[in-house]
């Protein structure tokens, strides 16, 4: 019997080719398939990322709308997962691309746990996060001692009411809703504790030690909200 290949979720890190780990540059060089996610900036940035250790391997685009319709991530995802399926039962290994750590909001988990439901063997290569990055790019840990930190998706509704959480307070995915999130910031005191990094660790990275100077959130923009020590 032919053997199955293996999927692998492959974290490239925040932006910086040199953040890389050795296991991910392993892990590509050594699979016959590159998967790419197809939706927005930040697979693209992947491909960039890692585009230095493709050589002869297969590259395949997957399609993952940007949306939140439950039923049409549904269908893609099934699609995508059939799709490397294929590849799979063909004896190749894959390897699934994502910026930072494919465990913190990546599209790759949702391909991850259909693949695995179906019997093959997955495994996940971790990446240094954005998070992580940020934090590197405004010289300052995120938490310390018994400070709690929290991961908040900025952009879905009603999140605002985790500002009241106790902490450092880190906002992804701002994105549109900026102008919105600088309005829930002041409401709650919060404003003049606020910091943002743009494209951490990448060419064009920029930090904003006030969101003053932050006009438009990219999707790349990370705000920091981090309590002073008494």
């Amino acid at each position: 019997m032919k053997r199955k290949g293996k999927l692998y979720g492959v974290g490239v890190g925040p932006g910086d080719p040199k953040l890389m780990t050795f296991k991910a540059v392993e892990v590509i060089e050594s699979c016959s398939v590159i998967a790419v996610p197809k939706s927005g900036e930040g697979e693209q940035v992947a491909l960039a990322i890692a585009k230095t250790y493709i050589q002869m391997q297969e590259v395949v685009d997957c399609y993952m709308p940007m949306t939140r319709d439950k039923e049409v991530l549904y269908h893609n995802h099934e699609v995508v997962a059939r799709k490397l399926e294929a590849y799979l039962d063909e004896g190749k290994n894959v390897a699934f691309l994502t910026l930072g750590d494919p465990t913190i909001y990546s599209t790759y988990m949702y391909i991850h746990r259909r693949i695995e439901k179906l019997g093959y063997e997955t495994e996940i290569i971790p990446g240094i996060s954005s998070i992580c990055s940020v934090a590197a790019a405004l010289n300052d840990s995120l938490c310390e001692g018994s400070e709690c930190l929290h991961i908040i998706p900025a952009s879905y509704k009603g999140k605002e009411d985790y500002l009241n959480l106790e902490g450092t307070k880190v906002l992804m995915k701002t994105g549109k809703s900026m102008e919105q999130l600088k309005v829930h910031l002041k409401e709650k005191g919060l404003y003049e504790k606020a910091r943002a990094v743009e494209c951490a660790s990448m060419p064009n990275q920029k930090i904003h030690k006030s969101l003053d100077t932050l006009e438009e959130s990219s999707y790349f923009s990370v705000v920091v909200v981090k309590e002073e020590k008494a």
